[in-house]
């Protein structure tokens, strides 16, 4: 049968590794995006959860077939404007590693 001070050790070190784990949530940034259809354009629009932007990062919108329709970069305010495509397609937004949103065209609001 444990002690009352092992029984403390074993409170103190699982409230400790708690502790610790909630901290490391606060350093994770997750890339966040979506698009919709404003008139025969598609607009889109990234950003981290903790509500940075992610400026400057490459869109790609491309094929099932793997073939590049548009590449351009999100602006100063992680928006980017572009010709709604025909047919079947995908968008990329790249802001580096660990930083990739994949949109499909299914997925865009007023398609």
């Amino acid at each position: 049968m444990p002690t009352i001070a092992a029984n403390m050790i074993r409170s103190a070190s699982m409230l400790a590794l708690l502790a610790s784990a909630s901290a490391w949530g606060h350093g994770v940034h997750i890339p966040l995006g979506k698009c919709w259809v404003e008139a025969k354009q598609i607009a889109c629009e990234g950003g981290e959860s903790d509500g940075h932007p992610l400026l400057n990062a490459v869109v790609d919108v491309i094929r099932y077939d793997e073939s590049q329709i548009f590449s351009g970069k999100l602006d100063d305010h992680s928006r980017i404007r572009f010709p709604k495509p025909a047919g079947e397609f995908y968008i990329l937004i790249d802001a580096g590693p660990g930083q990739v949103i994949e949109i499909d065209w299914k997925d865009i609001k007023g398609i």
